[in-house]
């Protein structure tokens, strides 16, 4: 038999057939991909975008059953485009791509969604209570408490803050679950506080701080209804007004001292923000008031061991010894009087103070830095404090409804500090404060007493405080109208804006 086999003759011959087969395939195969990408070059955005993606898909589907052919083995199916490409097979269909691209990898069976709530921190309150009253897991509260221990101290959080809670809820095992995403206040205007839950589930929190540039203002005018009203009116804010009626406090009794025509002046510091709007006010820095007698300017200065107070252009401290009245908005109902009719008793004997009408849980303050004597019940008083001053004066505060927190016999108290509150305890006709003052163990009329000064500047003091008031001068007589800007803005209460 000769040495040609033909059962190998034959196997030679189907494996060239396979290889010439695969190279035929290979460049039909490259052909075509070379005739469309040129096709491509004239096809509009849309279009260009489907084919890509189309024979991106035929050079990968392709690639296993050519290389499967060139070895001459049973050839594999890709798996279906969906499966490899999700948007390819929609592509071809929808000429938007790019909408159907955004639907692929923005919707979802379980997505979370997302909402927010507002709580206010009640009087007395915490941000654990807030939290557990919206329904937020104790674990989470804990976590995300603990989160902000380097970064807030939460017993300053203030009642009547606002606090934003951020929930997501999604289907969880056929059932609705809920659960904390973020936390977020403002403890001040210019910052905020921000808690997240982070990847690892747990919470992270910064705080931001808002930069702000400042501004030095004035806000003058004349008495027309109120000093309240139309310093607003001139650009001044509640929180200035009230600052004003401080520093005003010792020299001005504005249950009667105010009178229409009285011409005020005030040059105050603001923050405004990138656009110009006021976020918060600083200082005063100066205050003047023109009414019955001479003109009273007042000028801000800090002595060298860092005590600030207002004096008069000559050195003379603002301060008294007390305040002439111990509560604001009051309306005068009862003057000192040796001799007066007793609205319950009916027959005339002597009133040995002033009598303040005011709503029910008005604040009474102290009218001087001194100690408690006493703060209880005390006959037909009711509630009664006694307060022991300098210079051997005593003030007297009757009918109150309560004592404020810590007036009890032995504590300090400080000039202005809230002691009680106005009630109608005692023998009383309705809502009102009996203030007494008495000097030496003697009542006096504290509407005409000649108080001592508070604190007197020292002569190594006085050329400093000269320099800072004539420089307060100069920047008062440069300053903008504070009602160029904007309208009168009232702050919320306890946060320090405007």
């Amino acid at each position: 038999m000769s040495g040609f086999d033909v059962s190998r003759a034959d196997d030679h011959r189907s494996s060239a057939i396979a290889v010439f087969a695969s190279l035929v395939l290979s460049a039909v195969l490259l052909t075509s991909l070379i005739t469309s990408r040129a096709a491509h070059s004239t096809a509009s955005p849309v279009e260009l975008a489907e084919h890509t993606a189309i024979d991106e898909f035929a050079e990968i589907a392709s690639a296993p059953i050519a290389a499967a052919m060139a070895v001459n083995l049973p050839v594999e199916r890709p798996a279906e485009p969906a499966h490899i490409y999700p948007s390819l097979v929609t592509v071809v269909d929808h000429p938007d791509l790019i909408t159907l691209q955004h639907e692929a990898f923005t919707q979802c069976d379980n997505c979370p969604s997302f909402r927010s709530v507002t709580r206010r921190v009640p009087r007395g309150g915490t941000l654990a209570g807030v939290l557990d009253d919206a329904g937020i897991d104790r674990i989470d509260a804990a976590r995300a408490i603990a989160s902000m221990r380097d970064v807030y101290d939460l017993r300053r959080l203030r009642a009547g803050r606002e606090i934003n809670i951020y929930l997501a809820t999604a289907d969880v095992d056929g059932e609705t679950s809920t659960w904390l995403n973020g936390v977020s206040f403002r403890p001040d205007i210019d910052r905020s506080i921000t808690v997240a839950r982070t990847h690892d589930d747990g919470f992270a929190t910064r705080e931001t701080i808002s930069q702000f540039d400042s501004e030095l203002v004035r806000a003058r005018g004349s008495i027309t209804s109120s000093l309240y009203v139309d310093a607003l009116a001139a650009g001044a804010t509640d929180r200035i007004v009230v600052e004003l009626a401080g520093v005003l406090a010792y020299a001005i009794d504005f249950q009667r001292s105010i009178r229409e025509g009285d011409e005020f002046d005030i040059l105050f510091e603001r923050f405004v923000d990138e656009e110009g709007d006021v976020a918060r006010t600083g200082d005063i820095l100066y205050a003047r008031y023109d009414g019955r007698g001479d003109p009273m300017d007042f000028f801000r200065f800090e002595t060298p061991d860092g005590i600030v107070g207002y004096y008069s252009g000559d050195g003379e401290s603002a301060e008294r010894l007390l305040m002439l009245t111990p509560i604001n908005g009051a309306r005068l109902s009862s003057h000192f009087s040796r001799a007066r009719r007793h609205p319950i008793l009916g027959y005339t004997r002597r009133h040995n103070g002033t009598d303040f009408a005011a709503p029910r849980g008005t604040p009474i303050l102290a009218s001087g830095n001194g100690v408690v004597e006493r703060a209880d019940r005390f006959g037909s008083f009711g509630n009664y404090t006694r307060l022991r001053h300098a210079n051997g004066f005593q003030t007297m505060y009757a009918h109150q409804s309560r004592f404020a927190r810590g007036i009890r016999v032995g504590a300090r108290v400080t000039q202005g500090q809230v002691i009680g509150y106005v009630g109608t305890t005692g023998r009383s006709t309705g809502p009102h404060l009996h203030y007494e003052v008495h000097l030496n163990g003697n009542p006096v009329n504290p509407m005409t007493l000649d108080l001592p000064t508070g604190r007197s500047l020292n002569a190594d003091e006085i050329p400093l405080f000269e320099a800072e008031r004539d420089r307060i001068i100069a920047l008062r007589d440069a300053a903008s109208s504070a009602a160029d800007e904007a309208s009168p803005q009232i702050a919320d209460a306890g946060n320090g804006a405007p």
